[in-house]
């Protein structure tokens, strides 16, 4: 079982990277910083694809104080104090982002983001494989996860963009994260909780891509939305790691005196 799913993840990350090597560099659509809600409010530009990412600091403020108070993880504490304080950062650098859109200001989103994605996936390692691996790939993922995002902004300034880099980091952990909860079992995370993120995830990227078509619908574009959903989608880790919490705890028996 172990041998077959190794095999498939080098299937897939082999068919992901020969895919991407193929199609060529691809460079950030201008378009993309055209967003559907361009409402200025309290003087605030984008205004609610401003203040929406507050849900990110709330989520990132309120993991990083769990991880403190109640000693979660402490075999891959590490990957999980990093994607707190990465969710902490994305709500700042999406803020930042969404007063002026532009390239350099992505940029700093993303660095944010990159760190939260490679995070994540080495809690999914360390919690469904070893925690040993997971600890140790911490530290080379997060490095490819910034490097991704530096590579592409400094071919954007060459007049070449390319995001396949940063493609991979968003996107490859996905279908690998689905071979190791299939093949593989946490005594934390339920397979239901890998679903429920995924779909937080995967209906962020929906509101994203249907940003105009929403906002014209409800008012609330759909940009806005994403940021919510995908909140959403982190704070399921403080429910993990709530209800988990015995598992987390040193326990020490009281001693008895003797008479």
């Amino acid at each position: 079982m172990r041998r077959t799913a190794l095999a498939l993840i080098v299937i897939v990350t082999g068919v992901a990277l020969g895919g991407l090597a193929w199609y060529g560099p691809i460079a950030q659509d201008p378009a993309y910083h055209v967003f559907a809600d361009q409402r200025t409010l309290l003087g605030v530009p984008n205004f609610w694809n401003v203040v929406s990412n507050l849900a990110f600091v709330l989520v990132g403020l309120l993991g990083l104080y769990r991880c403190t108070k109640d000693h979660v993880d402490l075999e891959n504490r590490g990957s999980y104090v990093l994607f707190f304080a990465a969710v902490l950062m994305t709500g700042f650098g999406s803020g930042y982002y969404h007063l002026q859109p532009h390239n350099e200001s992505l940029a700093v989103d993303r660095l944010a983001m990159a760190l939260s994605f490679m995070a994540f996936f080495s809690i999914i390692i360390g919690e469904f494989v070893r925690h040993e691996l997971g600890r140790r790939l911490l530290l080379p993922f997060s490095l490819f996860g910034l490097f991704s995002v530096g590579y592409w902004i400094v071919t954007e300034q060459l007049g070449a963009g390319d995001l396949r880099l940063y493609a991979i980091t968003q996107f490859l952990p996905v279908p690998v994260i689905a071979i190791i909860v299939v093949f593989r079992k946490s005594e934390r995370i339920r397979t239901a909780d890998i679903l429920i993120i995924g779909g937080g995830y995967g209906l962020a990227k929906v509101f994203e891509f249907f940003d105009m078509e929403i906002y014209r619908a409800v008012m609330i574009s759909g940009h806005t939305l994403k940021h919510l959903a995908a909140a959403f989608s982190a704070s399921w880790l403080l429910v993990i790691m709530g209800r988990n919490r015995n598992l987390y705890q040193i326990k020490i028996k009281p001693i008895r005196r003797q008479s």
